[in-house]
């Protein structure tokens, strides 16, 4: 059984089509990375996936359950890190942690150990009794892995996995998301930084105008024989990469009107 599967998914905004017709999978114990233009339909496809939106047309299964018909159920196998940060501000990041146990009948006294390891590694044991209102980004973006995390889910999403994280933050992330892995949970997240999806994922789907148009991983690139060709290519191939030519006409502008300031 597959532990997210996405059905002929849908969707329309103000009969604008965001995504069409979009079906992929992600097994327990894989990694797999959705990537994407910006508007090509990655936060709207995950926000489908965790309930927060509706699809149109299709439906997403967890473990099984209807994200639409047995919502319950299936989000209790979910742990959903957003690009944006949610929290409430007037709260302390522990405060915010112990909401999100009470939520899932969680006794956070037996996750002690496990809550100030995980604290200590994302270097937020000594900020978490501190009110969110005085968090940075980043210190923001961990507390909501944390949170993602307290009930051992069995699913986890992140949107935007590289998003205000510091480079040591990232390497953490990558590092736990890879021992997450062995223990069979399944893993999707987005991310613009294509090295990071083509190191952390078994596969990679990209995404554009709202359709999937391809899917795969290094390991078939290498034994298709395509052994200098990498995601960053394949991405830049099917999307557009940089406008060359536009960026050579604006530097030369640029130098043609610098005697004018």
């Amino acid at each position: 059984m597959n532990a997210l599967e996405f059905v002929n998914i849908t969707k329309y905004f103000d009969g604008k089509r965001a995504v069409n017709n979009f079906t992929a999978y992600v097994k327990p114990g894989e990694i797999v990375a959705l990537l994407g233009p910006n508007g090509s339909g990655k936060t709207t496809l995950l926000r489908i996936a965790t309930g927060l939106l509706k699809p149109t047309h299709g439906d997403v299964l967890i473990f099984g359950h209807s994200i639409l018909h047995d919502p319950i159920n299936a989000k209790r196998m979910i742990g959903f890190v957003p690009d944006e940060p949610y929290a409430y501000d007037v709260l302390s990041g522990y405060e915010n942690i112990q909401l999100i146990a009470d939520l899932w009948e969680i006794d956070l006294k037996e996750k002690k150990d496990e809550l100030e390891r995980l604290a200590q590694i994302l270097e937020m044991n000594e900020v978490l009794d501190r009110t969110v209102a005085t968090y940075s980004a980043g210190m923001k973006r961990k507390l909501n892995i944390i949170m993602a995390l307290i009930h051992d889910p069995s699913l986890l999403i992140i949107d935007e996995i590289t998003s205000s994280l510091d480079p040591k933050a990232l390497a953490s992330i990558e590092l736990i998301l890879k021992g997450l892995k062995q223990r069979g949970i399944a893993i999707l997240f987005t991310t613009h930084i294509l090295e990071v999806a083509e190191v952390l994922a078994d596969r990679v789907i990209i995404i554009h105008q709202g359709e999937k148009i391809w899917e795969g991983a290094s390991a078939q690139l290498r034994e298709s024989g395509e052994k200098n060709k990498r995601i960053k290519d394949i991405f830049f191939e099917l999307t557009g990469g940089p406008e060359y030519t536009l960026i050579m006409e604006y530097l030369k502008l640029r130098e043609k009107y610098a005697g004018y300031q």
